[in-house]
């Protein structure tokens, strides 16, 4: 795929973190813009370079949230440590790992899809702890952020989505800036510690999903497809019934909606 012009004012090129980006911007349902340099995701931050912190010192952010499990941590330890970063990170709330749960579909790029569809549908409520503190942070003041993961795509997607709708940019623009992640060249290697959460998971991740999924079934599971992110909402709607159910339930509610509109809206 090829990045759009909107897409490159969105990324920061980092030469050890090629998934960040500023996911400010959109347009909002009531004819708001969503600020820049407030809002960042990213894959992992353990092969940031010297250069690229020097970048990255500029921009202003203060807070680091950081959604891998602790073994991911220890693994992959942030480079980037400075005296004025606030670092927030949660146990894991999902029940299984994508790769335990890849062992009960089909080896096809069908079951992979059905797979990415299921574990999608689950993540808001398995990691709805670390959501809900991430909107009530953000919504005192935790801005300007980095929100990240191994790869960058799955729990870091799911959480910019949330972002993202909370403050009332429109579902379609949601989509498109988790579909971004398919436009911009992703790391294989980042992708397989996401789905393998040990010391040496990279090559035991790769090694064990190889064996059991071809190469097709492999790409459409480190994609980001708008389908997979679909299912999550259907998720949310089937578990807590609308989207503004589901933020009260994570400690979202309306006080915390406002400022984070506030703070993260320009208004029309």
């Amino acid at each position: 795929m090829t990045l759009t012009g909107a897409d490159r004012e969105r990324i920061l090129t980092l030469e050890g973190a090629r998934n960040f980006r500023d996911f400010g911007g959109y347009l909002t349902q009531d004819g708001g813009k969503v600020r820049r340099g407030m809002l960042f995701r990213s894959n992992r931050l353990s092969q940031l370079t010297p250069g690229d912190i020097a970048l990255l010192e500029e921009t202003g952010i203060a807070t680091i949230f950081d959604l891998r499990a602790p073994r991911e941590r220890e693994a992959d330890p942030t480079a980037w440590q400075a005296a004025h970063l606030d670092f927030h990170s949660w146990p894991p709330g999902h029940k299984r790992r994508l790769v335990d749960m890849a062992l009960e579909y089909p080896p096809t790029a069908k079951g992979a899809e059905a797979l990415m569809a299921d574990f999608y549908a689950d993540l808001p409520r398995m990691m709805a702890h670390a959501f809900g503190g991430i909107l009530a942070r953000i919504a005192d003041g935790a801005a300007p952020c980095i929100i990240h993961c191994s790869a960058g795509k799955d729990r870091t997607g799911m959480a910019a989505a949330l972002i993202l709708s909370a403050v009332g940019v429109p579902r379609e623009s949601v989509l498109d800036d988790y579909a971004m992640t398919d436009r911009i060249v992703a790391s294989e290697d980042d992708m397989a510690r996401s789905l393998f959460t040990g010391k040496s998971g990279g090559d035991r991740a790769k090694g064990s999903m190889r064996e059991r999924f071809p190469p097709e079934a492999i790409a459409v599971m480190r994609s980001a497809r708008p389908s997979f992110l679909e299912s999550a909402f259907a998720g949310i709607e089937r578990d807590y019934g609308t989207l503004p159910e589901y933020f009260a339930a994570i400690g979202a509610n309306d006080a915390v909606l406002g400022r984070l509109r506030k703070l993260l809206v320009e208004p029309a």
